[in-house]
């Protein structure tokens, strides 16, 4: 009979520690310096952008703002008329062109139009940094159950994949790039089912780094803020 008690005991230990491990490891923020901002890029309503900013404030332990007066449009000249979609690219040097911030700020663009890059075989990207401007961008688009067909509209579920994506790109911004932990918000998710199975904090691993990154760049008098 003891036997049996033991055993038992062990199982419920086991399932009580397990979703509390995995919990904590992703429940990871990391503390910068530099201020975010988000700037609409485009016709983008103004609501998806104040919805991204309680989630990156968390995450990076830093002030955000919404930059509605800064919006500009998109560029025409960004626009692949073969593909039908924009090169992220040509979207992001629009954005550093025009976008006045100062060189600690780093800038989040948001839009609603389809993107790309052709350096990729990927048929279209949900967002893209450029870490020497310090800006990157994120598309709605392809996040948005409404773009595929019979896709009904649901509000949250664009927000959850938007910041995720949000902080996966700032994320860039501040050193850290793709993992393979594909749970962690650095996972490069090649499609719905993995940006949706991966959560919006940073892995341990991720943490770890950064505070490598941010040791280093306060040791160089050259270096920006982190």
């Amino acid at each position: 009979m003891y036997k049996y008690v033991i055993i038992i005991l062990t199982a419920l230990i086991i399932v009580s520690c397990g979703p509390k491990e995995k919990a904590k490891k992703y429940e990871g923020n990391i503390d910068v310096d530099s201020t975010i901002y988000l700037v609409p890029i485009g016709d983008i309503e103004d609501r998806f952008l104040t919805a991204l900013v309680p989630k990156l404030q968390t995450r990076f332990t830093t002030d955000v703002y919404v930059a509605l007066d800064k919006r500009i449009p998109v560029p025409d000249d960004a626009y692949d008329y073969d593909k039908q979609q924009y090169v992220a690219m040509y979207v992001i040097a629009d954005m550093v062109k025009k976008l006045k911030f100062p060189p600690d700020v780093k800038v989040l663009g948001v839009t609603n139009v389809d993107i790309f890059t052709p350096e990729s075989d990927r048929v279209f990207l949900y967002g893209m940094a450029y870490k020497k401007g310090n800006m990157a961008l994120i598309s709605k688009v392809r996040m948005d159950p409404k773009y595929y067909f019979g896709g009904k509209p649901n509000d949250q579920l664009v927000i959850e994949r938007m910041e995720k994506e949000a902080v996966h790109q700032v994320g860039k911004l501040f050193g850290l790039d793709n993992v393979y932990d594909p749970e962690c918000v650095m996972y490069f998710p090649k499609d719905l089912k993995e940006l949706d199975r991966k959560t919006d904090s940073f892995c341990l691993e991720c943490q770890k780094r950064f505070l490598e990154l941010k040791k280093a760049a306060e040791k160089n008098p050259f270096a920006g803020k982190l």
